[in-house]
């Protein structure tokens, strides 16, 4: 029977048992302080203005032109290979024009185009039709500063506050990245709140089969002021388990200059563009 809308007889005592199992739980799981949350969102907040000084549109496409060098040999001196043309497009297209320039590697001389569409990649090599394709890996190029790209996994991630440090005779922000949706990737950034730049990110670097994962370290400077008034590093060097292993250099940089998509198709008019 019910009394005072409570139920009696048999299932009381198990009842009131599961409610305090519920209370017990409650007591016990982690309590999560306000002031965390609030650090928290403020490195949310810190990545979602990357490059997009107040009163500014965020970065929507860019064009920029540089040199790529690699280290070569036991003292790992940097020589360059390529130079370059990088077109992004919001969230995810991408391509990257390179004529090889070290004497020693294949295709020296040669206009090399990737595109990568965020479902697909294409390679091109002296033709306009593709040597290579396959899967889009989803993974934010070396080439872009952290991080441009945006893909549907990346919605699920999760941002940490760390602190901040003098980084160079600046304060910089650290905050951490986590994302469910990719697991094997974790990203420590450190960030100038006041240029609204990376200076350096850690990367977790996904092994392949039965090797351990390793670190790739990227540190980016030379940052400069651009016309529009956001600032943006033109120089990146990239460490693979602290060993120097290449550079991107940029000689120009333009942003939001309305790129149109067929910029990106899979079969692109391969000639250097404006």
């Amino acid at each position: 029977m019910l009394k005072g809308g409570e139920a009696v007889g048999s299932n009381h005592t198990p009842m009131k048992f599961a409610a305090l199992v519920v209370m017990l739980a409650v007591a016990t799981s982690p309590f999560v302080l306000p002031e965390d949350t609030s650090r928290n969102e403020q490195a949310r907040q810190l990545f979602e203005s990357l490059f997009t000084p107040p009163g500014q549109m965020p970065v929507q496409d860019l064009v920029a032109e540089g040199e790529e060098l690699d280290a070569e040999g036991a003292a790992g001196h940097l020589v360059q290979t390529a130079r370059t043309k990088y077109f992004f497009k919001s969230p995810n297209m991408l391509r990257f024009d390179r004529v090889g320039t070290n004497p020693k590697k294949p295709f020296v001389n040669q206009l090399h185009v990737t595109i990568r569409d965020g479902d697909s990649y294409y390679i091109f090599v002296g033709h306009n039709y593709p040597s290579k394709a396959g899967v889009d890996p989803q993974i934010a190029p070396d080439s872009l500063p952290f991080v441009l790209t945006r893909y549907k996994k990346d919605a699920s991630r999760e941002f940490y506050y760390l602190g901040s440090e003098t980084w160079k005779d600046i304060t910089v922000h650290r905050i951490q990245i986590l994302n469910p949706a990719d697991p094997g990737w974790t990203a420590v950034c450190w960030i100038d709140s006041q240029k609204r730049v990376p200076v350096q990110a850690e990367y977790t670097v996904v092994a392949e089969k039965g090797a351990k994962p390793g670190k790739k370290r990227v540190v980016w400077s030379d940052v400069r002021q651009l016309p529009d008034g956001r600032y943006f590093p033109y120089q990146a060097q990239i460490f693979v388990d602290e060993k120097l292993t290449s550079m991107r250099v940029y000689k120009g940089v333009r942003i939001n200059v309305g790129l149109d998509n067929s910029l990106f198709r899979p079969i692109p008019e391969l000639e250097q563009h404006r």
